[in-house]
């Protein structure tokens, strides 16, 4: 698993084409709640799914963001598997609840 963090909205489509599975993290700096969950769902990356990439997209810098993902609410995660989405989660994102869901996906793309 490696951090990336996207600078613009064509960096971050380039990115969801260029990796197989990637998890999307949508946040803000106003998000508290963000701030806490960033982490930990890095770690569930690395400790169970890692080849799967980490891309965070701050809404604030690249507020065009918002209207091609469809994120109405933050913290939002969005799940893609070669490039086409297969989950979604948002506001009361459960880290356990997403990785169950995630390693079902998980076994069978890999």
């Amino acid at each position: 698993m490696q951090y990336h963090f996207a600078q613009s909205l064509d960096q971050a489509r380039k990115f969801l084409q260029d990796n197989e599975a990637v998890l999307v993290f949508f946040s803000d700096e106003s998000c508290n709640v963000g701030d806490a969950l960033s982490p930990k769902l890095q770690k569930m990356l690395t400790e169970h799914f890692d080849r799967m990439q980490f891309l965070e997209i701050n809404v604030q810098m690249i507020p065009e963001a918002r209207g091609h993902f469809n994120i109405f609410v933050i913290p939002s995660v969005l799940v893609y598997f070669d490039g086409r989405e297969a989950i979604r989660q948002a506001r009361h994102i459960n880290v356990q609840a997403l990785g169950a869901e995630l390693d079902r996906l998980y076994s069978l793309y890999y």
